[in-house]
């Protein structure tokens, strides 16, 4: 029986949604209910976490939560789950001030099933030591050196990669000083080892409780049915109110304040130092603050013409930051607005350049469209339905979580109507937005940074940490010496362990259609356009495709770079920057994309697009928009064109670490598989070279001119081929917006889209590449066939039993690593074994070496078999948006997969056998020529023969 009490209950005309409030009165939970009828069931339970340390205590808590709990004292459910569950969505993950543990599903049945283990996991935890000591961290030998090991150890020093992440932590630790925001929720690798177990114990017990949680779903289900699950479990054996924790606020200075922040870098070059002005602001659950400060970002920050971008970008030197804007995640807001790329000698100037703008759009204010056009993006998001990695219903609930955590109205996330008649009738005041600037300039809780790059950066915090723990075994006693190595026998035997995954509810293979979920019909093309009827919920979506198979490889990089640079220049007779005002003032999305399809017995097509949407009242905008940057982008503008450059440049160079996965991905299977040596040739290590020239090019007049001109060659050729038209909207809304596109002719002459020339085969890689980083990710690839191959079948689940029985184990629990998996990419015609922010190299590549001896030597049972192939069915039927659906149809036509395609492929899966798993291992893995590359953070350690590639030298 459950105890909620209705609070309230509010039907969202917009979102075709009802809000439904309660909460329960003897413990103060609360549970937020999105009423849809949207297939996708979605649920969250999450806990105010407000660390004062840097130990990672929440984010560890966090991994140990889903290790075991009291129903359930399973070793490791969460993973067990994902295999026996055909969710669309299982997570955890840790905020800088709370946790959250969401999943959703399609099935009724696998959502309850998952309900229960969840909210064992959060409340009723085992909180195991051994599970500790692999999840968190742990002392061990390696050979006679002592080191520390643990996923989340592991996980974040891989997260310190980012420039930004330091950089952010080095401004919140001055600006929130006295918060939990000071402080690293994630955990500060070189003070994660201080947290003990008894600490994160007692951390479970003050935080996670019935009157902190707060509980979310959506979709079509009912809420009382939730809340019986809620009363039964958790409710019935935990009582007791407290009142919610609340982050900290920061207090107000009086006067503005100044740091210095170190980042790391790969080479601390005179040019990479930065400025950044950073103002607290108010809370993000006031929404009339939460909008300005929007309104705010929009308007100084929001485009090139906005007063402050266009100050930073026409400096002639340095670019604006890659953190300038709002930060709405935390309790209180922050403000950002710095520069990046700069001398020491130029900071002063930098700054005064800033601050000038800001002075004058206080004085002078910018134009009323532009906060017009705000206001529509606002709408805009709000009738969109998303789709992606996270499914919508939870990203909508993770919207309006902060506010519930908060403590205010979780209704102005959903229903923003009478905010946003609010702020139509402010901006219609001239001096509206002249005030909100004079009220930036003047708050005195201004932070002003200076940014420096560290070359040292991480050779510096290896170091600390190979003190710390030379002195440690210095000290060490025989017995101290003895305990950490039966620790470390211990936790080995600990994960040998059978996982006792009987005790978990699962999905069977029987349990699923054995037909896949129809492909939207494909409409016949009107007037040259195929235009879907969708319920897109108001809003139109428009794509012009082009077909550029016929250029040569050498134009791939080109053509990327086109794809970068067209919507950030002029065209026709406006400048970049009236075109960039006029663009915003018009549609509320607009993108260039470049992507090879791979396609059966034919050569990949590239294709290059044109995409805009916006709200159906808006058509004649967005075919404006498209029509323009289609007809005559502007390549003439030598300095506008010097300055995406650098910055392109600049932004490779400061994320080589950061990009390390996916180049060794790509150094990896570029070998094997013509699509993805297209992206690595694009935007992969291949590419570097190619932005080096450019960066060369960019110095020089004559050089500007000689990439205009290959820019302008490039566009001819594009629209001189015939286009594909795909409209998408509310009933013929899509017909419509394809009418009022006025697109070139294709030329008669032009060279008819055909295949061009076979590039050279590559050998197969043996490579690290490497910048200086913590840790490494490692690949080994092989070449397999397509999904229209007979094998296909079997290749997706061996992918998932190997991730399953044999590499989690081995690289994630055993190795360390923050992940570690099998995958089969039917596109690309590749399978890869794969490890994520990896402490070792060499092991992990002898592990691989053992994955498939294992595969074809091991006795698995059906179960194990049919937990593969669930994971890989929950892949094949997780939904789409409506719009995605359209484009997945299509792009599945493209790529000749039939429904015929789709049910062999989906009847394979079903029925695939052990010994069908066997044969694949054997026929194109064991028997297979592999291709070897990884991200080596640094060149002392063993790597298993690779050939170094300095990352650093290829691109500077």
């Amino acid at each position: 029986m459950s105890t909620f009490e209705k609070v309230s209950s509010n039907f969202i005309p917009v979102l075709q949604a009802t809000i439904e409030q309660y909460v329960d009165p003897a413990t103060g939970m609360r549970h937020i209910h999105m009423h849809t009828e949207q297939a996708e069931m979605v649920f969250l339970v999450a806990f105010p976490t407000v660390p004062e340390v840097s130990d990672g205590r929440a984010h560890i808590l966090e991994h140990l939560a889903l290790c075991g709990s009291a129903r359930y004292p399973v070793r490791d459910p969460f993973f067990s789950m994902l295999r026996r569950s055909t969710a669309t969505f299982m997570n955890a993950m840790t905020y800088p001030d709370r946790t959250v543990y969401p999943f959703a599903s399609t099935d009724r049945k696998d959502f309850f099933n998952l309900l229960d283990v969840y909210l064992d996991a959060a409340f009723f935890p085992n909180l195991d030591y051994l599970n500790f000591r692999q999840e968190g961290w742990r002392h061990a030998f390696e050979g006679d050196k002592l080191v520390y090991q643990g996923i989340v150890f592991n996980e974040m020093k891989g997260a310190f990669n980012s420039p930004m992440r330091a950089l952010d932590s080095g401004i919140a630790s001055t600006l929130l000083k006295g918060t939990t925001y000071e402080v690293e929720s994630g955990g500060d690798p070189l003070v994660i080892p201080e947290l003990t177990h008894a600490m994160l114990k007692e951390f479970h017990a003050s935080h996670y409780h019935p009157s902190q949680a707060v509980i979310m779903t959506s979709g079509n289900i009912e809420a009382s049915a939730v809340q019986e699950q809620v009363a039964e479990r958790v409710l019935s054996k935990l009582s007791g109110f407290s009142p919610r924790r609340l982050p900290q606020l920061a207090p107000a200075w009086t006067a503005p304040q100044e740091n210095e922040v170190n980042i790391p870098s790969q080479e601390a070059r005179d040019d990479e130092f930065g400025l950044q002005f950073a103002w607290l602001m108010g809370e993000s659950s006031d929404p009339i603050a939460y909008y300005h400060a929007h309104l705010l970002s929009h308007g100084l920050l929001g485009e090139s013409s906005a007063p402050v971008m266009r100050a930073m970008e026409s400096a002639g030197y340095g670019r604006p930051s890659d953190m300038n804007g709002r930060d709405a995640g935390i309790r209180q807001m922050v403000f950002h607005i710095g520069m990046e790329g700069l001398t020491q000698e130029q900071i002063a100037d930098a700054h005064q350049r800033i601050w000038t703008a800001l002075e004058e759009t206080a004085q002078e204010g910018i134009p009323a469209a532009v906060l017009h056009a705000a206001l529509r993006d606002i709408k805009y998001s709000q009738r969109e339905i998303s789709s992606g990695r996270m499914p919508y219903g939870l990203g909508r609930l993770l919207h309006a979580l902060p506010l519930a955590m908060y403590g205010g109205d979780v209704m102005d996330a959903f229903d923003n109507a009478a905010i946003l008649e609010t702020l139509e009738q402010q901006i219609e005041d001239p001096e509206f937005f002249k005030q909100l600037v004079r009220e930036l300039i003047a708050n005195p809780t201004r932070l002003t940074t200076r940014v420096v790059p560290d070359a040292a950066y991480f050779t510096d915090r290896a170091a600390q940490e190979d003190a710390k723990l030379a002195a440690l075994q210095a000290s060490l006693t025989d017995a101290e010496r003895e305990h950490i190595i039966a620790e470390s026998a211990a936790l080995e035997a600990h994960q040998q362990l059978p996982s006792n995954s009987e005790v978990l509810p699962r999905i069977r293979p029987g349990d699923v259609s054995a037909s896949p979920r129809p492909a939207l019909p494909i409409p016949p093309a009107v007037d040259g356009a195929v235009a879907f009827s969708i319920a897109s919920n108001g809003i139109s979506y428009a794509n012009v495709l082009y077909d550029v198979s016929s250029l040569p490889e050498a134009s791939w990089p080109w053509l990327r770079l086109y794809t970068d640079l067209a919507p950030e220049l002029g065209v026709g007779d406006m400048s970049f920057d009236d075109a960039s005002a006029w663009r915003q003032s018009m549609v509320p999305s607009f993108h260039i994309g470049l992507e090879a399809i791979p396609r059966p017995q034919q050569a990949m097509r590239v294709e290059l697009s044109f995409s805009a949407s916006g709200l159906r009242e808006e058509h004649a905008a967005i075919a404006a928009v498209l029509s323009a940057w289609i007809a005559k982008p502007r390549f003439d503008e030598e300095e506008r064109l010097a300055f995406l450059i650098e910055s392109l440049v600049q932004d490779k160079l400061s994320s080589l670490a950061e990009s390390g996965n996916r180049y060794a991905m790509l150094a990896s299977t570029a070998p094997l598989s013509p699509t993805r040596r297209f992206d690595d040739i694009v935007g992969g290590p291949a590419a570097l070279p190619f932005y080096r020239r450019l960066q060369q090019l960019s110095k020089t007049s004559a050089g500007l001119q000689e990439i205009a001109r290959e820019l302008d060659t490039l566009h001819a050729h594009i629209i001189a081929q015939q286009p594909t038209v795909l409209c998408a909207g509310l009933e013929q809304d899509g017909i419509t917006l394809a009418r009022l596109l006025e697109l070139p002719a294709a030329s008669t002459d032009a060279a008819k889209p055909a295949e061009a020339a076979a590039p050279a085969p590559l050998p197969l890689a043996n490579t690290a590449l490497h910048a200086t980083s913590q840790i490494n990710h490692c690949f080994v690839s092989w070449a397999v066939p397509g999904v229209h191959h007979p094998d296909a079948s079997a290749l997706a689940v061996a992918a998932e039993l190997m991730t399953n029985q044999v590499l989690h184990t081995a690289l994630r629990e055993k190795g360390g690593a923050y992940g570690g998996s099998a995958s089969y990419a039917a596109g690309a015609g590749t399978f890869t074994l794969s490890s994520y922010r990896d402490p070792r190299l060499a092991g992990t590549f002898a592990d691989f070496g053992t994955t498939l001896e294992q595969i074809l030597d091991g006795d698995f049972s059906q179960e194990q078999v049919e937990e593969a192939i669930i994971c890989v069915i929950k892949g094949l039927d997780k939904p789409h948006s409506p719009y995605a659906e359209a484009l997945t149809a299509w792009n599945m036509q493209q790529r000749g997969t039939t429904e015929a395609v789709r049910q062999q492929f989906r009847s394979g899966v079903l029925n695939c056998t052990l010994a069908q798993i066997k044969e694949v291992t054997r026929t194109w893995l064991k028997e297979g020529q592999p291709s070897r590359a990884a991200f080596a953070g640094n060149t002392t350690q063993d790597l298993a023969g690779l050939d170094v590639v300095d990352l650093l030298a290829l691109a500077s």
